[in-house]
């Protein structure tokens, strides 16, 4: 049914990519089928040795191959690692204005996991990490964030076993030597990477990295994959068009709404007016009025004598 691409080998690889790691799809679909690069990922993010990873699961695993909607599925990357953490994972590249209440709907869904009866000290500690390619607080620009519920006065954390960060793609510029020390700033490069000489560059760096990259290239050499990626890469180009297109209408509604209220207040300043002016006019009509009676009081008067 699908013809072969016939690639050459993964070295001799050169140009552009097709698709990279921003497209949730190959995202979900790297990470998934390989639980090194996985491991190496996780543990990179979480300042772990890899070694202490003995396993690392994904729950919630997609088929290749398969079409896959947003109707239909999460792509978000659900990971179960050492049998006593889950960790979420999700690719974000288009602001789309709910990332907050997402994150933490996440975050929150997967910490109240325990099952009835279960006592509340065997909960699992749960991370929910977005990796962003816009600035979720243009205010506070960074590159990887971390945030924990912590004493409002003197800042002391609650737990440590809620987290939620963020990785702010657009500003691997702004990472720290504890960040390159971990190698995230690599891993954010790999996903962002749109050529293959800087994947390959990146792939030496680092042996997890190097399984990453690999994947990258069987799957967008694919022609199923290649095709999945394609019609995900339009479903979320058309979801962005629409929410412009939502969001555009309601900027015109609302400048709509404020020349209505505009016109609204020049209406009634003119009725302000109107009414003074009946005021004045009222005020102008009893002084001619009492005027004429001292009139025609004084010719009265006068006619008398």
């Amino acid at each position: 049914m699908y013809s072969s691409l016939k690639p050459v080998p993964f070295e001799q690889a050169t140009g552009s990519v097709a698709y990279n790691m921003t497209n949730d799809y190959l995202f979900h679909l790297v990470l998934q089928e390989n639980e090194q690069a996985l491991i190496g990922l996780i543990a990179a993010l979480l300042h772990l040795d890899p070694d202490s990873i003995i396993k690392a699961e994904v729950q919630n695993p997609i088929k290749t191959g398969q079409i896959i909607t947003d109707k239909c599925f999460q792509l978000d990357v659900l990971v179960l690692f050492n049998n006593s953490t889950i960790i979420n994972l999700e690719m974000q590249v288009k602001d789309l204005k709910n990332w907050v209440p997402r994150s933490l709907s996440y975050l929150c869904r997967e910490f109240n996991s325990l099952d009835h009866g279960d006592d509340y000290s065997d909960v699992k500690p749960v991370y929910q990490i977005g990796f962003l390619d816009y600035s979720l607080f243009p205010e506070y620009p960074e590159f990887y964030a971390t945030y924990r519920m912590s004493n409002l006065k003197n800042h002391h954390v609650y737990s440590d076993i809620f987290t939620l960060s963020v990785v702010e793609l657009n500003h691997i510029n702004l990472a720290t030597e504890e960040d390159k020390a971990y190698g995230i700033d690599k891993w954010a490069a790999l996903f962002k990477a749109t050529t293959w000489e800087e994947i390959q560059m990146l792939a030496k760096t680092d042996s997890n990295i190097e399984l990453a990259a690999k994947s990258i290239y069987s799957s967008v050499t694919d022609p199923r994959i290649l095709n999945i990626l394609r019609v995900r890469d339009e479903e979320i180009r058309g979801e962005i068009h629409r929410r412009e297109r939502l969001a555009e209408q309601d900027k015109q509604i609302a400048e709509q709404d404020k020349q209505i209220a505009s016109l609204k207040n020049k209406l009634e300043e003119k009725e302000e007016q109107i009414a003074e002016q009946s005021s004045q006019i009222a005020e102008l009509e009893d002084r001619f009025i009492n005027m004429q009676a001292q009139i025609d009081k004084l010719s009265a008067n006068n006619s008398d004598r």
